[in-house]
């Protein structure tokens, strides 16, 4: 095909095309999307000029590759807002997704210096670590990785924490209630654990939500460091009028609380 004279590289056109038909509905989401050499007889070009166009749209989300099976469309992420405390089996409940777990670890622990002081614990408490793959239709989305407050997570130990939300579970069986919690959100890259739990290559990239939650009397409950497939999962801000904030120093909200080294 004839490329348009433009100072833009022939991968970005092509790109730009197969966004447009994606965004058009040629491809629907969850389609098989067409191979690489399917796309090189198509705009006549070399393997790598097809692949470096199917690059930028794995990063910005339009597809995933999983192995074993291909490349598939994936325009239609689910959204989620930072702003409200929300468990995972209730974010897929809402998108028409049915929400599993897997159990990768569930040990009592002594904390480490920098968790104790985090989570504010006395010096003989300890914490339950829990590791769960999240799924969503048996995709896998999130690796969960969280130390929650021994006396308060203790009479949820021996419930089922595959089939059921941690908060939900919290709610039915005990009187703690969530209060605030402090969210940061960092861009990361998968290593070797993360691309072998959610079946993508090492380097995808990769959201890590830092979240830290106190119950509505002002205990810290939970640390978690969570890593979501940003391929599949997007979060909406909704920021304060600069008119409203301008005259005042430093951010409107402030996530600089504690020590979120780790």
């Amino acid at each position: 095909m004839d490329f348009q004279r433009r100072p833009v590289p022939k991968y970005y056109q092509i790109y730009e095309l197969l966004v447009d038909d994606i965004r058009t509905g040629k491809y629907s989401d969850g389609d098989l999307f067409p191979s690489d050499t399917e796309l090189v007889e198509r705009f006549s070009v070399s393997r790598g000029t097809i692949r470096d166009a199917l690059k930028i749209l794995l990063q910005q989300g339009f597809l995933i590759r999983e192995q074993g099976r291909g490349t598939f469309v994936t325009h239609q992420k689910i959204h989620q807002d930072p702003d409200h405390l929300i468990g995972f089996s209730e974010l897929m409940k809402r998108n028409n997704i049915r929400p599993s777990a897997k159990i990768i670890e569930k040990t009592i622990i002594e904390p480490k210096l920098w968790l104790s002081r985090l989570m504010q614990l006395e010096p003989d408490d300890k914490v339950v670590r829990i590791i769960r793959l999240r799924l969503g239709d048996d995709q896998p989305l999130i690796i969960e990785r969280s130390y929650f407050n021994y006396r308060l997570f203790a009479p949820l130990l021996d419930k089922d924490l595959e089939r059921n939300s941690i908060f939900e579970l919290l709610y039915r069986f005990t009187y703690t209630e969530l209060g605030d919690a402090i969210q940061r959100i960092e861009a990361v890259s998968a290593g070797q654990s993360d691309h072998k739990l959610l079946k993508l290559p090492i380097g995808t990239p990769l959201l890590l939500i830092k979240r830290l939650i106190k119950t509505s009397a002002g205990e810290y409950f939970q640390y978690s460091e969570d890593v979501y497939r940003s391929d599949r999962i997007s979060f909406t801000t909704r920021t304060i009028p600069y008119g409203k904030t301008h005259d005042i120093e430093g951010l409107p909200f402030d996530l600089s609380t504690g020590d979120w080294s780790s």
